[in-house]
């Protein structure tokens, strides 16, 4: 399961999946309380951190650097060589 959270209201993020036709749910974190619970959060935005989370809730992997151009490949390279 892929999902995206961020501060921004949920009307905001429909329109932005909408707008991008991702092919995954945008979570609205307007409070900012799974970002201060990952460590994601910052002043002005959610840092860009990817969580890989296993079918049990255990944290795999944890990027904190990316390209957002080729990120999203790298990541899915990654998980579909551990089956």
């Amino acid at each position: 399961m892929v999902f995206g959270i961020s501060y921004d209201r949920p009307r905001s993020l429909k329109k932005f999946k909408k707008k991008w036709k991702l092919p995954f749910n945008l979570l609205s974190d307007s409070k900012k309380e799974v970002a201060v619970k990952y460590g994601a959060d910052s002043a002005l935005w959610t840092k860009r951190i990817t969580f890989v989370i296993d079918q049990e809730g255990k944290i795999e992997k944890i990027y904190r650097k990316m390209n957002v151009n080729t990120h999203a490949e790298k990541i899915l390279s990654e998980i579909t060589k551990k089956k």
